[in-house]
């Protein structure tokens, strides 16, 4: 993806077309500036990893610097700098889902940075994203747990493959499977692999459903758990 080079892009209000920000124009300007923003991000100064990430965030979204995915690419940036500093291990905190749901205080925050210097206020905000978004995560992480052990019991009572930890294993890594997946994973051939899912379609365990000529095996009660929304207090 390359730096923006055309001039004249504005962020305004869509209903009243009002410019509420003009970001730095120019293909040299802008790289001058994500390079310093870079070196922001990487610098070894004692600032709180939580802070740098909430000041890092507005920096990249004030240079602007792609014609368009700026948004999903600052939202992807946040849980990088979080695995980068060694707060997370893999990027399962989701925190664009904070972002959307309060896009409105996202916006007048960034735009209080920009014209007043309102940095307190924009890194709590930040802060109590991470503290929501960690809080919901962790009591999904805890439901997919409690799912995958009872899911194991259910399944064992309807087919041998129940039993097989690989088999559980790729039951859980995605809301669906493949018969090859199963194959080459538990090193079975395809009548055993069709039988053990076939077996977990009839008990109801899984739903399958036919995309092309390849069979998909939807393990809905996990997928249900995925796209469930959390509220503040955890509420779905």
């Amino acid at each position: 993806m390359q730096v923006r080079a055309m001039p004249g892009t504005r962020i305004g209000n869509p209903v009243t077309g009002e410019v509420t920000y003009s970001p730095p124009e120019g293909r040299d300007l802008i790289e001058a500036k994500l390079s310093e923003w870079e070196r922001f991000v990487h610098a070894d100064d004692g600032m709180d990893p939580l802070v740098r990430m909430a000041v890092a965030h507005y920096q990249f979204e004030a240079i602007h610097p792609f014609a368009d995915g700026n948004g999903r690419t600052g939202r992807i940036l946040n849980v990088m700098l979080l695995i980068e500093a060694g707060l997370l291990r893999m990027p399962v905190l989701y925190l664009s889902r904070y972002i959307i749901d309060t896009k409105n205080d996202y916006y007048r925050l960034l735009l209080a940075v920009t014209s007043e210097a309102a940095w307190e206020a924009w890194v709590l905000y930040v802060l109590a994203g991470i503290e929501r978004t960690s809080n919901d995560t962790l009591r999904k992480i805890e439901a997919i747990r409690a799912l995958q052990d009872d899911f194991s019991v259910r399944a064992r009572a309807v087919t041998r493959g129940g039993a097989d930890s690989e088999f559980q294993s790729v039951l859980f890594e995605q809301p669906y499977c493949r018969i090859n997946t199963v194959i080459a994973r538990c090193g079975v051939s395809r009548p055993t692999a069709t039988g053990w899912l076939n077996a977990l379609v009839e008990a109801g365990l899984l739903q399958e459903s036919k995309v092309g000529r390849d069979r998909l095996f939807i393990n809905r009660e996990f997928l249900r758990l995925l796209v469930r929304t959390e509220g503040p207090a955890g509420r779905s």
